[in-house]
């Protein structure tokens, strides 16, 4: 039997595996052999961790990384129940989730029935508490430290924002940010999504220079940050906000939006702007480019190591 099995849908949500397993923790990421304990390390894989979990008869922890409050609104849940390795859903009459109901639904029940709820940030379990009246423990995960590192690079220009695609985002600031410098800044948005048109006719309408690129390699986006002048992070919300930590464990320039996670983990290292503030957002690039790079001590309890101290913490009551 193995102490854990691990529900991870890509290689960053199991970070922490390689070290835990060197302190004897065994660790499936994959198969149906029966496990002490289950968990569900993202949202896309919830529904398959809980199964898992019921069959094994082991308990779940749910790694909930954040409650988008413009998918949930003010609405509530549909009922759920998991039957015979199945999941049945009843729509509720009336004031539903404002997006993807069902999907949001079945990740509450599984919240619901794990046996503890974690979360990375202080705003996630501010949004389980609010949505769905659920305690959850804070065990805030890290950065890939072993990949994203300062080295000497090319001449570093131009501004870089990465992150999905999505409004949200708010990439699109960053272009109307960049088009107030003279001459103007050139902008690298490196992501995928829906609103790659709009960004691209943004660009040509304000004559900015703007390249929008996906699928980069680990050492090609290690690269795309090593190689920017400022690394810009407007995001309106995040549950854990990754980019200004890789880029300033890459010892470049951020500049952020003022939000909570930003706030609770970055300290004083990036530049801080308000969000739908263009002239607070010019005003944070133009500092950081005439600024010095912000140290890394920031990222301390951020690292992987600092990761597997607070996993092992957690785990302990489990595998004991």
């Amino acid at each position: 039997m193995d102490d854990i099995r691990w529900f991870a849908p890509e290689g960053f949500f199991a970070l922490v595996v390689p070290r835990l397993r060197q302190r004897g923790v065994a660790i499936a990421l994959d198969g149906d052999r029966p496990a002490r304990l289950a968990i569900a390390m993202d949202a896309r894989v919830a529904a398959r961790a809980y199964a898992y979990a019921a069959r094994a008869r082991c308990p779940l922890i749910h790694y909930l990384w954040d409650l988008p409050p413009w998918r949930l609104g003010r609405g509530r849940h549909d009922w759920v129940w998991h039957v015979f390795g199945r999941y049945l859903r009843v729509p509720r009459l009336g004031r539903r989730y404002a997006e993807r109901p069902g999907y949001y639904s079945r990740l509450r029940f599984v919240a619901s029935h794990a046996r503890e709820v974690w979360v990375p940030s202080a705003q996630t379990a501010a949004s389980v508490r609010e949505h769905w009246g659920m305690q959850c423990r804070r065990v805030p995960f890290c950065f890939d430290s072993d990949r994203f590192t300062p080295a000497p690079a090319a001449r570093a220009r131009g501004l870089l924002s990465v992150s999905r695609l999505t409004a949200h985002k708010d990439h699109a600031a960053v272009i109307r940010a960049a088009a107030r410098f003279v001459p103007e800044l050139p902008v690298r948005i490196v992501g995928s999504g829906p609103e790659r048109a709009g960004l691209e006719r943004l660009a040509a309408d304000l004559g900015v220079a703007c390249t929008i690129e996906s699928g980069l390699s680990d050492d090609d986006m290690v690269m795309a940050y090593r190689r920017a002048e400022v690394v810009v992070c407007p995001s309106r919300f995040e549950g854990f906000g990754l980019t200004p930590m890789e880029a300033i464990a890459c010892g470049r320039p951020v500049v952020a939006s003022d939000i909570p996670p930003h706030r609770e983990f970055l300290g004083t290292a990036p530049h801080f702007f308000t969000v739908d503030d263009d002239d607070s957002l010019a005003a944070a690039i133009a500092a950081a480019r005439a600024g010095p790079v912000p140290t890394d001590a920031v990222l301390r309890p951020l690292r992987i190591e600092a990761a597997v101290e607070r996993f092992s913490a957690g785990l302990a009551p489990y595998l004991g």
